[in-house]
């Protein structure tokens, strides 16, 4: 323990040390000044440590006390610049290589276990060993996961190319558990989850992430499209984080002319002032486009909706976006462990600035949260931006600037569409319901005993929602709503100031009234209800490909896309010269 405290110290005076040659090797220009500040501060931080460690009244272990250092200095810069320890580090090469050495299976945790959320990619060793969407793994080489993270699981799944991995999984409708004796293999991964034709020629490629593979991707998607009859494109980039920005450069090179301007990148440190443009002719052509995004479209996809916004190469449609227009670098520090660090600010054609001030959350995977299955390979969300808390509040800017055709736009953070179409908020009631995956276990149920249905006559009619209510009674489902939680604190607080008894009479009606008010929850919520099973259910009867064709109706951004592709006149007119004031569409 002495040795490794020792060591620690050794080595923050050896960084003071070093400063200087840090400075000129990153080209930031500093005065001697502020290096002799460095310095010093440098060598009382590590005094701090020793002392403390040395001389407390109680024991400190010195990695948490370390830890907690770092992370209080990285807290007053942004959200993004944080330590990378050993599992994110390895998160961080999948998303740079585009390939990992796993199963490839996408998993969550259900009801404590994780659990394989969606078929296993093809060609995959799990998919060839027979595994399913619902498996329920509850061993991985004899150690139980039980209450385990996803990022644990995932961990212990993963390993090098070749090498072997035990699994045991409980399995709908098999009694016992079922072990499989898998190979890990070189996984790849598809950045394009789906692409297809609507119809009337109208394109659909939805996009999840931005890693290493994404604009060859999305180039094949498109040629595929064409071969098909292809007349207009709508590209989704909802709830997708981001990832590179070399990849958010080649997505967009397949819409943009050559030549034309994507994104610039500025920054303090000597070459971090960057401008990209694109390199090639676009595989789309001029063939009309609509790009879809909401809050949760962030860094990369932002990069690719900005340009296409200010190029006025299509429709920007949806919610406005994340707003995170920083440029991290990457710095490794030991084997195990590097610093992703803040070096620069996005900036699309246009000169707005991506970067919005806002509060942010506390966990990293808190940026997906709302995206309906969200997990990625192996359940680990590769770009989840955010991580730390900031006090920081959302801050208006009057800045105007104007796209290609002279159209005015607004700075101020995030990309706000040309047409709004706002997404269904969940009540408390359906996010309980998706948080606890009632209609992703009903799904699996109701598909175990219904093997044989085709896909054309597949409707979820009365009787499905019938059986679904039984299952949640079955189930013993309960939520606590709004009105709930508000009052039990009326009722602390009435406590605490002495005022319960003479109320109790009053809140005791109102406590009937709410329930009266909970019991019809579930009518009320009948069509997000409807809209969940049959995305479910066609997911575990007819894979992931019927899933996502089986939303297109339902979803308002798509129905509006495919009425602004379907007409000449109404595309043109969005992207003609005059101010852009978000139309809002709640089809």
């Amino acid at each position: 323990m002495l040795k490794k405290r020792t060591a620690v110290f050794v080595v923050l005076c050896a960084a003071a040390l070093t400063v200087v040659g840090w400075a000129l090797d990153w080209g930031v220009s500093v005065s001697a000044d502020y290096v002799h500040e460095i310095r010093k501060n440098i060598e009382v931080f590590g005094l701090i440590y020793q002392e403390i460690s040395r001389k407390y009244v109680d024991p400190v272990d010195p990695d948490k006390f370390m830890k907690a250092g770092i992370n209080g200095m990285l807290g007053t810069l942004d959200p993004y610049t944080v330590l990378i320890e050993k599992e994110d580090n390895a998160q961080l090469q999948i998303i740079t290589h585009g390939k990992y050495g796993g199963l490839g299976m996408s998993i969550s945790v259900r009801d404590g276990w994780a659990t394989v959320i969606e078929q296993p990619y093809e060609g995959t060793p799990a998919l060839k060993a027979g595994m399913r969407e619902g498996d329920r793994i509850i061993e991985v080489d004899g150690v139980s996961t039980k209450d385990m993270n996803v990022e644990e699981v995932a961990s212990r799944l993963r390993g090098e190319v070749g090498t072997a991995v035990d699994l045991k999984i409980m399995r709908e409708g098999e009694p016992e558990p079922l072990v499989f004796h898998l190979i890990r293999a070189e996984i790849t991964i598809h950045d394009v989850t789906y692409s297809g034709i609507i119809r009337d020629g109208i394109g659909y490629v939805k996009l999840s992430r931005f890693s290493k593979n994404a604009g060859y991707e999305v180039n094949q998607a498109v040629r595929d499209l064409k071969a098909q009859g292809l007349k207009a494109l709508i590209l989704d980039l909802r709830n997708n984080p981001g990832g590179l920005l070399e990849a958010a450069v080649e997505v967009a090179e397949n819409f943009t002319k050559k030549g034309e301007a994507i994104v610039s990148t500025k920054g303090r440190v000597e070459g971090s002032d960057k401008a990209y443009r694109s390199g090639k002719d676009p595989v789309l052509g001029n063939l009309p486009l609509v790009v879809l995004v909401n809050g949760l479209s962030a860094s990369a996809s932002e990069i690719v909706a900005g340009a296409i916004q200010d190029l006025d190469r299509g429709v920007i449609m949806g919610e406005t976006t994340y707003g995170k227009g920083l440029v991290q670098t990457v710095v490794s520090l030991t084997r195990d462990s590097a610093l992703k660090i803040t070096t620069a600010k996005y900036y699309v054609p246009s000169g707005r600035c991506i970067q919005k001030e806002q509060p942010h959350p506390d966990e990293q995977a808190d940026l997906l949260a709302s995206a309906a299955e969200g997990e990625d390979l192996t359940g680990v969300r590769l770009e989840a931006e955010s991580s730390k808390s900031s006090e920081k509040t959302a801050k208006a800017s009057p800045e105007v600037f104007h796209t290609k055709n002279g159209r005015e736009v607004y700075g101020g953070g995030g990309i706000k569409p040309d047409i709004e179409t706002p997404s269904h908020k969940l009540n408390r009631f359906e996010s309980t319901l998706r948080r606890k995956a009632m209609t992703f276990n009903f799904a699996l149920t109701y598909a175990s005993k219904h093997p044989t249905i085709k896909e054309r006559d597949f409707k979820v009619d009365d009787n499905v929602v019938a059986s679904f209510r039984e299952f949640l009674r079955d189930k013993k489902f309960t939520y606590t709503s709004q009105s709930e939680l508000q009052l039990a604190e009326l009722k602390k607080t009435a406590e605490s100031e002495g005022y319960l008894a003479d109320l109790q009479p009053s809140l005791t009606t109102l406590e009937q009234a709410l329930q009266h008010e909970k019991d019809d929850d579930f009518t009320k919520s009948q069509n997000f209800i409807r809209q969940e099973l049959e995305r479910e259910i066609a997911g575990k009867l007819f894979g992931s490909k019927a899933q996502v064709e089986v939303t297109f109706d339902d979803d308002p951004a798509i129905k509006k896309a495919l009425e602004i592709l379907q007409s000449a006149d109404a595309y043109n007119a969005v992207l003609s010269r005059e101010e852009v004031k978000p139309q809002t569409s709640r089809n």
